[in-house]
């Protein structure tokens, strides 16, 4: 699938409820430490998988188990 890089919009608004700055970052965490379907996009656009040595960690799974025990 092709990335919209040319012809989007971004927006950004400040967060003051501190339980959702919270939910927040713990996502933005879980996506950073993505090691499974992580990549790396540089210049040339080859888009190469980040591997690591550590534990697989898949951003998808963890963040759908993060939302679950939040119930």
């Amino acid at each position: 699938m092709g990335r919209n890089l040319d012809n989007r919009v971004e927006i950004a608004c400040p967060i003051y409820d501190e339980s959702v700055k919270k939910e927040i970052l713990d996502t933005l965490d879980i996506c950073w430490n993505d090691n499974v379907k992580a990549r790396e996009i540089c210049s040339e656009q080859l888009n190469l998988y980040v591997k690591q040595d550590d534990s697989p960690i898949r951003s998808q799974f963890v963040t759908y188990d993060y939302y679950k025990n939040q119930l």
